[in-house]
């Protein structure tokens, strides 16, 4: 049984493809979207291996190109450069 606040990890059998223009601009779209309106997004980026959270971005850091990833028992800091997958929940 899974539960929603266990914290999912795949080990990567392959290096991930880059990401296109097009997927590029509809991530951000719905990244900005989780902060300005506060909703929770999915997110899945590349780590030691896959890494899939969900939660609400409370912040983006230009300068070091991340976002943080929020939820009540835990924060990450994702790594623009390594996100695969975003989604709205």
């Amino acid at each position: 049984m899974t539960l929603l606040y266990e914290h999912h990890y795949e080990i990567a059998v392959a290096a991930a493809s880059p990401i296109d223009f097009d997927l590029l601009t509809e991530i951000n779209s719905i990244i900005y979207d989780s902060v300005r309106k506060d909703y929770a997004i999915a997110v899945s980026w590349q780590d030691a291996g896959i890494r899939r959270e969900w939660g609400i971005v409370t912040e983006i850091d230009h300068i070091n190109e991340k976002i943080k990833l929020l939820r009540d028992d835990g924060s990450w800091w994702i790594p623009v450069n390594q996100l695969l997958q975003v989604e709205r929940v």
